[in-house]
C-alpha cells in the first residue's frame, strides 16, 4: 500500500512528531442521542424529526502525540473546498514551525492539487489517505469525544 509505505518513509526520518491530522467535522445545533436502553422485546420511544437542522463546521488539525488542536476554525455556513482552503493557507501553514507531514482525507473539498501546491510552496508535505479510511486519521477520535461531550453536557453549556 503506498500510503503506508511513504508513511513508514517520512516517520523513519522526521519521527512520528511531526505527522499533523487534519479534519473537518459537523455539529448540528440541535444534539439528539441516538441511542437507548430497552428490556429485551420492548421498544424506545423518543422525539427526532429526522430533518438536518443548521449545522456548524470545525476544521482543525492536531499534532500527533499532542493533545492541543492547532487552529480550530468555525464555519457557520456550509463549508466548500475556497472556504476550506482559505483557512489552510492563511492559518494553519503559518501556524506550523517546523517541516510536517499533514494527513487528510479525500473529501471532496480537499482538492489535491491545490492543497499540496499550498503546502509545498511553504515546505510542507502532504498525504492524502485512502479512500474510506477514517481510522488512519487521529482526529477523527477527537471530533467523537467532543461529539459526545457536547450531547451529555447540559444545556445551556
Amino acid at each position: 500500500m503506498h500510503y503506508c509505505r511513504t508513511l513508514r518513509e517520512w516517520i523513519r526520518r522526521y519521527g512520528s512528531g511531526r505527522l499533523v491530522y487534519i479534519d473537518e467535522s459537523g455539529f448540528e445545533a440541535v444534539q439528539t442521542c441516538l441511542y437507548a436502553w430497552a428490556e429485551r422485546g420492548k421498544k424506545v420511544y423518543g422525539e427526532r424529526t429526522g430533518k438536518r437542522g443548521k449545522c456548524e463546521n470545525l476544521v482543525t488539525a492536531r499534532r500527533k502525540g499532542k493533545k492541543d488542536l492547532i487552529v480550530p476554525m468555525i464555519f457557520s455556513s456550509c463549508l466548500n473546498a475556497d472556504g476550506f482552503e482559505g483557512g489552510f493557507e492563511c492559518y494553519l501553514l503559518p501556524s506550523l514551525s517546523e517541516p510536517s507531514v499533514l494527513i487528510m482525507d479525500n473529501a471532496p473539498i480537499h482538492r489535491q492539487s491545490k492543497i499540496k501546491a499550498l503546502a509545498e510552496a511553504v515546505s510542507q508535505t502532504v498525504l492524502f489517505l485512502p479512500k474510506y479510511s477514517p481510522d488512519l486519521n487521529d482526529i477523527e477520535h477527537d471530533f467523537s469525544a467532543l461529539k459526545q461531550a457536547r450531547m451529555y453536557a447540559e444545556s445551556g453549556t
